[in-house]
């Protein structure tokens, strides 16, 4: 009896071992996701979609948008995650090297308002570089991608990983495909979107790493060769355009693209299970606004329902019953946000940067400034050299200490050259043409992220070529004639703005004392001039789109013998844009000369419109007076503004119309870029 029963109990073993892999042993599922720039965020959807129907993913491809979707999910960014973070992105910031207005060094974000293209090369010692081509470094880029994959390892097996992943790169070094299965999975999925000439190739031993799509655009066969059984398709590739639909150099590049991703494209296809091709008609591979991101989702999404009975019938033949539902992924470790930008380390490179402005103005016309920095390996010093052309033509260079990145000391020269006309009441009554020199040397009391408080010695020296007077001037202070100042200050600096050119909360403030004299001590043999300025904004979100942005602002001079030079000057938009010590007043586009002590309100209404597109109204108020005491003697001077912009990656594009009592005229305006 007791043989008995230990035999019944060895047959139900046997055939529980038996028939344990006809329980286990179903058909690997992988999904393949095809390049396409930003036409690749319908992956999302389609990814929803196979997961709403129960289907398990055992290996997952792609390549250059598919690679990231791809990697991200490979690791537990579900497609609930994934819609969250594309979303959180500011696209146009992170797809440009330009710092966020998060960054930690406050210069860093006005030089990203300052110039459309910059470009960073770091050297070793002996002066070899790693950086090769490309108008973006895609540093944002690279930040992303490791604040998303922290806490995986540098170096990891691509089949450990939650789902096993596979991307891939082209090495142009000899125009053949390199699939990334292990390494740094960041660094993977960087070089397998790094789109020619746009941007930066990635390096690797002996490789340079570009765009995977010119070899293998839709890699089924990758995930064939991994051990997939049943492959689920997702494509974003359109039909080629025809000969009328290619009337632009940007349809033409596309089409070419398009026709080298077609390598293996066919055959790949052939082996796919069910194909999701989904319709991106109307959007592009640049087409990364939020607007666009949602549609291509939704069309994602769409597609794939279409493909329902496919997936549910392809579900049943790897084994599965209708309800079975796969345990979720855990939530991965990383940030779905751009982190802060970290100090670059001087102690084994050389750090050399470059940068560009270009704009147009109805008042300056082109004006075009370069800006070439200088970082030597092991050493706490930056060497800036910056030149401009236009109306205005400066260069300069400074030489600054800068420990950990930041500011301490600076010593710099400038040179300007100008051709300048002043208004007065809307009548030009001065046409100058000047050249200026300055010396300057500073050191910052603090330096924090929004906070910086500077102070310093400055030696100025006006030589001025040519004055044309058009009339007698009533409030230019001082006559023209040569001038050299040396002056001493104090400037604070405070700016915790969301956006620096189209802010929605946050404050800007900026105030100053400067003591000008001619002898290091007094001017023209009396006390020395007191210089002090301030203006203060801030901003209020009235909604997800309004902003009420209140600011006021204003310049006093006190002293005897005023200097033209050191004049009160007004005009435009912006701080300091003709002349150093100008003030913006709207309802007037040139630099209208007032009197020495000037004080205003502006309120602002910005409304946002879409994505990238603002309507802008803006009202101001303000007194004028050479003294104090008859500051409020005259009526109040009142400007207003309506104005459009976009805010594209290369500055606001927009133009304002605008009224002023001022000048007693209407004033139009067209400015295109980043201002300087």
């Amino acid at each position: 009896m007791k043989a008995r029963k230990i035999l019944l109990i060895l047959i139900v073993a046997l055939f529980a071992v038996d028939t344990l892999p006809a329980q286990t042993a179903r058909k690997k599922v992988a999904v393949v996701l095809s390049g396409g720039g930003a036409k690749g965020m319908a992956h999302i959807g389609a990814l929803r979609v196979i997961e709403r129907a129960g289907i398990p993913i055992d290996i997952i491809t792609g390549t250059s948008m598919g690679s990231i979707v791809g990697g991200l999910y490979s690791i537990g960014y579900d497609s609930e995650r994934l819609d969250s973070m594309v979303q959180l992105q500011d696209w146009a910031l992170l797809l440009s090297d330009r710092e966020s207005m998060r960054s930690p060094f406050l210069n860093e974000r006005m030089d990203q308002n300052t110039y459309a293209l910059s470009k960073t090369i770091v050297l070793d010692k002996k002066g070899k570089t790693s950086n090769t081509g490309g108008v973006i470094e895609g540093k944002n880029l690279a930040r992303l991608f490791g604040a998303l994959t922290a806490g995986i390892p540098d170096s990891v097996d691509f089949n450990k990983l939650p789902i096993p992943f596979a991307c891939v790169a082209t090495n142009i070094i000899d125009n053949t495909e390199y699939d990334f299965h292990s390494g740094s999975l960041a660094e993977a999925m960087r070089a397998s979107m790094s789109i020619p000439a746009v941007f930066s190739p990635i390096r690797k031993g002996d490789m340079l790493l570009v765009d995977g799509g010119l070899r293998n655009n839709y890699p089924a066969d990758i995930a064939k060769a991994m051990g997939a059984d049943v492959i689920i398709g997702v494509t974003v590739q359109g039909a080629p355009k025809t000969v009328d639909e290619l009337k632009t150099g940007a349809a033409v590049l596309g089409q070419i693209v398009d026709i080298n991703c077609k390598n293996k494209y066919d055959d790949n296809l052939a082996m796919t299970d069910v194909a999701i091709r989904v319709n991106t008609k109307g959007y592009s591979a640049a087409s990364f606004t939020h607007a666009a991101i949602d549609t291509l989702i939704l069309r994602g999404e769409a597609e794939a329902m279409s493909h329902w009975d496919e997936l549910m019938a392809l579900k049943r033949e790897i084994g599965l019953a209708d309800d079975y539902r796969p345990e979720r992924m855990p939530m991965p470790a990383g940030s779905m946000t751009l982190p802060e930008a970290e100090a670059l380390d001087n102690t084994s490179s050389h750090v050399v940067k470059g940068a560009l402005g270009v704009r147009f103005d109805t008042e300056e016309r082109v004006s075009l400034q370069m800006v070439g920095k200088w970082r030597p390996a092991g050493r706490p010093m930056e060497i800036d050299a910056t030149l401009r052309l236009g109306k205005r033509i400066m260069a300069g260079a400074d030489l600054r200490y800068v420990p950990k990145g930041r500011d301490v000391m600076r010593l710099s020269y400038k040179y300007w050259h100008s051709d300048l006309d002043i208004f007065q009441e809307g009548d030009r009554i001065y046409d100058l043409r000047y050249s200026k020199h300055t010396v300057d040397w500073s050191v910052q009391l603090a330096n924090l992220k929004n906070f910086i408080i500077n102070a310093g010695a400055r030696f100025d020296y006006y030589h001025y070529i040519d004055v044309l007077v058009e009339r007698d001037a009533e409030y230019v202070p001082g006559d023209i004639t040569d001038e050299h100042l040396v002056s001493y200050y104090a400037h604070v600096n405070y700016n915790s703005e969301d956006n620096y050119t189209f802010p929605t909360r946050g404050a800007r403030f900026v105030a100053g004392y400067e003591y000008h004299t001619d002898n290091f001590v007094k001017y023209a043999g009396h006390a020395g001039l007191s210089d002090i300025f301030a203006s203060w904004r801030i901003a209020f979100p009235l909604g997800s789109r309004l902003s009420f942005q209140p600011m006021i602002y204003g310049r006093f001079l006190f002293g005897n013998d005023q200097p033209f030079c050191l004049g009160n000057f007004v005009g435009g938009d912006w701080y300091g844009h003709y002349v150093e010590r100008q003030m913006p007043f709207i309802g007037t586009s040139h630099m209208e000369a007032i009197n020495s002590k000037f004080i205003a309100l502006r309120l602002k209404l910005q409304q946002r419109l879409g994505t990238n597109n603002y309507i802008i109204l803006k009202v101001t108020g303000a007194q004028r007076g050479d003294e104090l005491k008859n500051l409020f003697d005259h009526g109040p001077l009142i400007g207003t503004q309506l104005g459009y912009a976009y805010n594209s990656l290369f500055g606001p594009l927009g133009a304002t119309i605008g009224y002023s009592t001022l000048t007693h005229k209407a004033h139009f305006f067209i400015n295109l870029g980043f201002v300087f």
